[in-house]
C-alpha cells in the first residue's frame, strides 16, 4: 500500500506550550499507523510563541486524513493547524 507525506503547521494553544512539549505531547499518543518525521522546524509566530512544522507519514487509505487531523485538533497544547504540503509517496 503506498503511504501519504503530508506537513502540518502547528501551532501551540499558549506561549507556555514550548516546541519540545508539542512534539513530545503528539508523539505520545500518535496512532501507531501514523509516523512522525523526527525533529520537526521550530517555526517563529507572534508574541513570543512557535510553533512546529510536523511531517506525517499516513497510509494511503479513506479517511486516513481526516483520522490524523481529527487527533491532531484533539489535543489541548494545539490552537490550531495548517496543512501546508502534502504528497504521495
Amino acid at each position: 500500500m503506498a503511504k501519504v507525506l503530508l506537513v502540518y503547521e502547528i501551532r501551540p494553544e499558549s506561549t507556555e506550550v514550548t516546541p519540545k512539549k508539542l512534539e513530545e505531547t503528539i508523539r505520545n499518543s500518535l496512532d501507531s499507523k501514523f509516523q512522525m518525521q523526527d525533529n520537526p522546524e521550530e517555526k517563529p509566530l507572534f508574541f513570543g510563541m512557535v510553533g512546529i512544522i510536523g511531517q506525517f507519514i499516513i497510509p494511503e487509505e479513506d479517511g486516513a486524513q481526516d483520522k490524523l487531523e481529527g487527533f491532531l485538533n484533539s489535543l489541548d497544547v494545539i490552537s490550531s493547524i495548517q496543512m501546508t504540503f502534502v504528497t504521495r509517496l
